[in-house]
């Protein structure tokens, strides 16, 4: 018997590290299993020594870009399959890169296959760059003996989860510039235009209009503590930013964004993609459902959606299909429940979560150009209205003005 130390993946997504003792690795693996643990890397002796020195390393604080990462899978999965060893083929990708932190981070995976582990285990000295999904998707692989397949898949994965991001950047972009233009508009207006204004209606004997006494105060008070408002604006984003550092706060915050009337069909639908296509590629790579689904958990990016996921895997493990633990979470659209049920039912579970996925990935770009082609009107009508009432307030002392001139 031999001691293995162990680093996996607990039901709720948590990290665990310890040690046990076993025959050989498979059966380490099978007992982490038993345990409801999701191996992620393993291996007998030092591994805590080495993960403190990986850790103190230079690149412990660096990252691949998503770029690089996609890039290097993709590169990766090319060269697998053409018989080339992984070791060499993460020298030849090393050598390629133009960042030296790439490059580091390569060779030190490198160097760990060298030491005769698995990819997946070597790739573990580098939890930032390499996710726990992505682990767990090659190491599937490398007991199914599809790496370089399961790397193609990965590099798909990784593709469509950038360009899902982008998308959602992109729809953010064009609504966030113009609410800023019009903001900077009116703020101009009320700081630097209406005062110049407002000195001459100070001359009336006459009451001011209530919406031109408004427009006073209003100006009075931007044009006098503009510079306080912008500290404040500054100290309330750094607190709202340590707010939302806490998990509690953070879950309650994603948990009111599902509920919310458009926003909440938006997030569930860019939640539900990200967690269907990444149980799609890990059951493609020959894990089992069970560990997709408690691996894909921490792709949704909704902290709400990922305590429904880790509910979803607890009764998967009781006996239940997935599909059924779709039904059951409500945070996955019926259609996709119907399409998975029929995928189990059919033997091809893998094809019809893709299936799947390209459905809410289709329906996301619907809503969003929907929703787009409402929003962008309402915030030039509301730059509007706020315009005219500004128009409207020193218009109105004027034709005030002109009725006592001529009366």
């Amino acid at each position: 018997m031999a001691q293995f130390q162990y680093r996996a993946i607990d039901a709720d997504g948590q990290e665990r590290t310890g040690a046990l003792e076993a025959a050989n690795e498979a059966t380490a693996r099978a007992l982490l299993q038993k345990r409801s643990l999701m191996p992620v890397q393993i291996e007998v002796g030092a591994f805590k020594q080495r993960r403190v020195a990986a850790a103190s390393a230079p690149t412990g604080r660096v990252k691949l870009s998503h770029k690089n990462l996609l890039l290097m899978t993709r590169q990766l999965a090319t060269l697998i399959d053409a018989s080339v060893q992984v070791d060499e083929a993460l020298a030849m990708i090393a050598a390629q890169q133009e960042s030296a932190a790439a490059r580091a981070i390569l060779n030190e995976v490198k160097a760990g296959v060298l030491e005769g582990r698995l990819l997946a285990d070597a790739l573990a000295l580098h939890p930032a760059s390499f996710s726990a999904l992505y682990r767990a998707a090659v190491a599937g692989g490398e007991r199914a003996g599809r790496l370089g397949l399961v790397l193609m898949r990965l590099a798909e994965y990784l593709g469509r989860a950038h360009a899902m991001r982008t998308k959602v950047q992109t729809a953010m972009i064009y609504p966030a510039a113009l609410s800023l233009v019009a903001l900077t508009v009116v703020t101009c207006l009320m700081i630097f235009v209406v005062p110049s204004l407002t000195e001459q209606f100070e001359r009336f004997d006459q009451t001011l209009p209530l919406l031109t006494q408004i427009l006073i105060a209003v100006s009075g008070f931007l044009t006098q503590f503009w510079p306080l408002l912008l500290i404040d604006m500054a100290a309330g984003a750094l607190v709202l930013r340590a707010l939302l550092g806490r998990e509690p706060v953070r879950l309650s915050v994603d948990a009111f964004l599902l509920r919310a009337p458009v926003a909440g069909r938006w997030a569930k639908a860019v939640s539900a993609s990200r967690f269907v296509r990444a149980v799609s590629t890990l059951v493609s790579s020959g894990m089992p459902v069970l560990e997709s689904v408690r691996a894909a958990r921490e792709s949704v990016g909704n902290r709400a959606v990922a305590l429904a996921v880790a509910q979803m895997a607890v009764r998967i493990e009781e006996g239940e299909p997935l599909s059924a633990a779709m039904r059951r979470s409500d945070v996955i659209p019926p259609m996709v429940c119907y399409m998975t049920q029929s995928g189990e039912n059919a033997g091809e579970l893998a094809v019809m979560l893709d299936k799947a996925a390209d459905h809410l990935d289709q329906e996301f770009e619907a809503f969003t150009a929907s929703a787009l082609s409402l929003l962008e009107p309402a915030i030039i009508v509301l730059m509007g209205l706020i315009v005219a009432s500004i128009v409207l307030a020193i218009m109105l002392p004027i034709l005030q003005l002109n009725r006592l001139a001529i009366g």
